[in-house]
């Protein structure tokens, strides 16, 4: 008998600003990203030679607002899971492209000998993950999943996947798509920057939760399964589902296909289904 998956929080963020565990509402503002309380904490993971490159830093705080929202739900809701126990999966395109033009600059700027170490280290697409299982202590998994516009889709479905199967009690998954310097773009995949976090845990039996029910994904370049998305797109239409199927009850199925092939779909459910 498989797990039942839970959605216990999620956090966004975009230009517009941050909203967690509601979605944005089309042309409102949201408010900043909230400062990081525990920054001394931070500054004993980057020795002072080194400094966080701003797409982890954001990442970081928009995962500390969520586990903060998590850590302050009421209402018949079980205690969050223990830091070490939560797996981190995060679906991007874009990857690292915006420290990756940093550096560039850097080279270009003062010479191919003198490219900077603090952002060379982020020229990775886990390096940002990475920063925020340092900061906030997740000792789980940690990976990165690119399957084109719905790679925010595609790491939600694996998590389920991987908690309904027990391979994992929580994981923290959705997509992450920063690719901007300054004025400047560092990659034409994704036409808006958004960050987008979700909570999935193992659902314990009167959890108040919307559920992940089904989940599919697959590659099929010939055969459309599923309108083509962006990345903000798909992750939009994610955070609204959740939001309805909590709020209203309601059943809700997201869906989206890439450019390259990739599909995926995801059915939620209000809570108490079964």
């Amino acid at each position: 008998m498989s797990t039942t998956v839970g959605v216990s929080a999620f956090a966004l963020w975009t230009p517009g600003g941050v909203w967690t565990n509601a979605a944005p509402v089309p042309g409102a503002p949201g408010p900043e990203l909230a400062s990081w309380p525990e920054a001394p904490a931070l500054a004993q993971v980057h020795p002072r030679a080194r400094r966080p490159h701003t797409q982890a830093v954001a990442l970081v705080q928009l995962a500390h607002q969520l586990f903060s929202a998590r850590a302050g739900a009421t209402g018949g809701v079980p205690p969050a899971p223990p830091s070490r126990e939560v797996d981190l999966l995060l679906g991007t395109v874009t990857g690292c492209a915006a420290a990756d033009l940093d550096f560039l600059e850097g080279l270009k700027t003062r010479g191919e000998g003198f490219g900077s170490p603090s952002t060379f280290v982020y020229t990775l697409a886990t390096a940002a993950p990475a920063e925020v299982a340092l900061a906030l202590g997740l000792r789980g998994a940690l990976a990165t999943v690119t399957a084109g516009g719905i790679s925010g889709l595609a790491s939600v479905a694996r998590a389920a996947a991987h908690i309904a199967a027990g391979r994992s009690r929580a994981c923290l998954c959705g997509g992450a798509e920063l690719a901007r310097l300054g004025s400047r773009r560092a990659s034409g995949a994704s036409e808006q920057d958004i960050l987008a976090l979700f909570l999935l845990e193992a659902m314990p039996e009167g959890a108040p939760w919307p559920q992940v029910q089904r989940w599919e994904v697959g590659f099929a370049p010939s055969e459309r399964t599923a309108p083509e998305c962006s990345p903000p797109a798909a992750l939009l239409s994610l955070a609204t589902a959740v939001a309805r199927a909590g709020t209203e009850g309601t059943a809700q199925v997201v869906s989206g296909s890439s450019h390259e092939g990739h599909w995926a779909r995801l059915s939620l459910a209000s809570p108490g289904s079964r």
